[in-house]
């Protein structure tokens, strides 16, 4: 059994799945395409893996028909044109979001930012409709949806008539090896640092979160995450942090060492995604495993999902109340609660699908 994976242009998700499939000894019947030309650095000590690169679309082709299996960890554009082409393939479909919400959802944005969000090119514009008769035609070719929330796999399933049969899995290195808070807090605080966003990208609304944490009596600091993204979306979410908090504001525009990372992390008290799509999985995860308080859009899928297993996600307008609270107790139980979930069993499950 040859299964093949494909991963766009990006390290991370890959060197992730490949951490994972390492654990379970998984390497052997698993291929993982890169669209790279050279190997990335990040990549080099996965040795023990068949790592192919794409440099081009037609040799992907001729290497596709020697597998039996293909996983598509992100319906990148350069592969959308294959996929109608593999109808004698099993084709399985890693789901993150990203490629959904892009092009089918328009509601992103709260108020503050919408207003500031850089209109999109002529060409962006002109591309958007064969973008997603794309995407509609290479969804329909999907025989597996491999996500960990049914409920909305169901909405999409009825939103697109898809054929694709779920199945429940995720990836995320921090259940493999769980991060600890070496100096967790139990007692109340009259001073909180915040952490905002994962990225440079306004889809995590920074301006609005800024808005509230300016109103807010007790911020002593305010990071956030700008060590990529685009460069114009950036420069606006600097601008309005600049504008707004002045020198409570703290940008990280460079990726540091992971020690360096859980330095900035046991300052900080409270980690808000104000994405009103998917996003942030690995930060969110992140901060319950690190009993941060944790602040979501109440529009975003996942607030519904980890309430289900036992989760309290926090709002922004809860802030002023989180001063002078203790919640060392909730924020315990909230890692608790996930470990729990995500137990080695059901991880060993998830990987091995392609055993």
């Amino acid at each position: 059994m040859k299964i093949a994976h494909l991963f766009p242009d990006n390290t991370t998700f890959p060197a992730n799945f490949m951490h994972g499939l390492r654990k379970f000894g998984l390497q052997k019947s698993n291929i993982i395409f890169v669209y790279f030309k050279e190997m990335p650095d990040k990549l080099k000590s996965f040795e023990d893996f068949d790592i192919r690169l794409v440099s081009s679309i037609s040799q992907l082709k001729d290497d596709l028909k020697e597998m039996d299996k293909i996983v598509f960890h992100s319906l990148y554009p350069h592969y959308l044109r294959i996929i109608p082409r593999l109808s004698d393939k099993h084709l399985s479909w890693v789901f993150w979001g990203y490629e959904y919400y892009n092009y089918f959802e328009t509601n992103l944005y709260e108020p503050k930012t919408k207003r500031l969000v850089p209109g999109r090119s002529i060409l962006k514009k002109l591309a958007q409709p064969f973008r997603k008769f794309q995407l509609m035609r290479a969804m329909k070719h999907i025989d597996s949806f491999l996500f960990w929330d049914a409920s909305f796999f169901q909405q999409l399933k009825s939103k697109f008539q898809l054929k694709a049969k779920f199945k429940e899995f995720l990836y995320c290195r921090s259940f493999l090896d769980p991060i600890d808070n070496w100096n967790v807090e139990s007692e109340t605080k009259n001073k909180l640092v915040c952490y905002v966003g994962n990225s440079g990208e306004l889809t995590g609304n920074q301006p609005d979160v800024y808005s509230v944490l300016a109103k807010t009596d007790g911020i002593e600091k305010v990071y956030s995450l700008l060590a990529y993204g685009k460069p114009n979306h950036i420069k606006i979410i600097e601008q309005s942090a600049s504008q707004q908090l002045g020198l409570l504001h703290v940008p990280i525009k460079e990726f540091v060492p992971f020690d360096e990372y859980l330095q900035t992390m046991n300052e900080v008290d409270i980690i808000i995604c104000n994405h009103n799509r998917m996003q942030a999985l690995g930060l969110i995860f992140n901060a319950i495993l690190l009993e941060k308080i944790l602040i979501l859009n109440p529009k975003n899928h996942f607030e519904k999902v980890l309430s289900s297993i036992g989760v309290k996600v926090y709002q922004l307008n809860d802030i002023p109340e989180l001063l002078n609270k203790n919640t060392s107790e909730t924020r315990l139980s909230n890692k608790n609660a996930l470990l729990d979930y995500f137990n080695s069993a059901r991880l060993k499950e998830y990987y091995c699908t392609f055993k």
